[in-house]
């Protein structure tokens, strides 16, 4: 049977927030979606309340092709997707990734359980420019293994469970956060309608404020 990507976002995420509160020593760190719902009851007025102190972190799941378990894992990018989360890595390198569970099937992830970090891989955004990416096309699939995604050009993928942050300078300031949201989720088109709530799907935020570092 087939994992679902809901499956995979609830299980890896909860395993990126332990590590986050425990290795990271940021125990008040919590994790936040963007819905449909949400952007239409709240909006940009959520991280604009936030203390100008605390810090965002941007992971965007993606759930892999096929029916079977095995390297190469693939999944798919979509370049309107790919150029808001581009335009965010500007504004931290260090704090926005893609996921890459190596998960397809319930099998494999009930094996690992409660360590689906041993085989969930991230990618920073910031070093993949849009153009370079997908050479002129609307989507791309990225074929991975442990250590490499194979795109055009290959990109090195870091293990979840290796991951290591300077948490005292990574991470996206509230304010900063919530103008790129404004110029890029939040706004009105032009016939009234928001933008597409499905830019943002898988997309998971970790919330982390001023009083969250300890030490």
């Amino acid at each position: 049977m087939k994992v679902s990507e809901k499956s995979l976002e609830l299980n890896v995420g909860a395993e990126l927030l332990a590590m986050m509160r425990g290795n990271w020593g940021l125990p008040k760190a919590y994790l936040r979606g963007l819905t449909q719902a949400e952007e239409k009851q709240e909006g940009v007025d959520f991280f604009a309340q936030l203390s100008p102190t605390a810090r965002l972190f941007a992971f965007q799941f993606k759930a892999p092709k096929g029916r079977w378990d095995g390297a190469p894992y693939r999944y798919t990018l979509v370049i309107e997707q790919h150029e808001l989360l581009f335009s965010l890595a500007q504004v931290s390198a260090d704090a926005v990734f893609y996921v890459f569970p190596f998960y397809v099937t319930a099998a494999k992830l009930q094996q690992d359980v409660p360590n689906l970090s041993q085989d969930t891989w991230l990618l920073r955004i910031a070093g993949m420019p849009t153009a370079a990416v997908f050479n002129g096309q609307r989507t791309k699939v990225v074929s991975c293994s442990p250590g490499t995604a194979l795109i055009n050009p290959t990109y090195r993928l870091e293990k979840l469970d290796d991951l290591r942050q300077d948490r005292e300078a990574s991470g996206i300031q509230a304010g900063a956060f919530a103008a790129w949201y404004e110029r890029h989720l939040g706004a009105v088109r032009e016939d009234g309608r928001h933008r597409n709530p499905w830019l943002v799907r898988g997309l998971r935020l970790v919330v982390v404020g001023s009083s969250s570092r300890s030490g």
